[in-house]
């Protein structure tokens, strides 16, 4: 999925059963058909997840999904 990144944050905090989650939520807009303009999305991304090096406002993105909708990549699309 190609998407335009519009901002970053950084994550840090304990679930509700005591375990640390950490991470960065993706910000970021794309077209979907449903929608006239386009579509605002908030991505999380566990620490695991290699994000690219240099993230940049307006960076043009492809993230990719496993079966459960989770992030699993991210690259800077060409």
């Amino acid at each position: 999925m190609k998407v335009n990144l519009i901002g970053l944050k950084v994550v840090q905090f304990k679930d509700d059963n005591g375990r640390e989650v950490n991470g960065t939520n993706l910000y970021c807009t794309f077209a979907d058909e449903n929608v006239t303009g386009l579509r605002a999305e908030k991505f999380f991304v566990k620490s695991e997840v290699a994000l690219p090096k240099e993230l940049k406002q307006n960076d043009v993105l492809d993230i990719q999904f496993n079966m459960k909708g989770k992030v699993e990549a991210i690259s800077k699309a060409n």
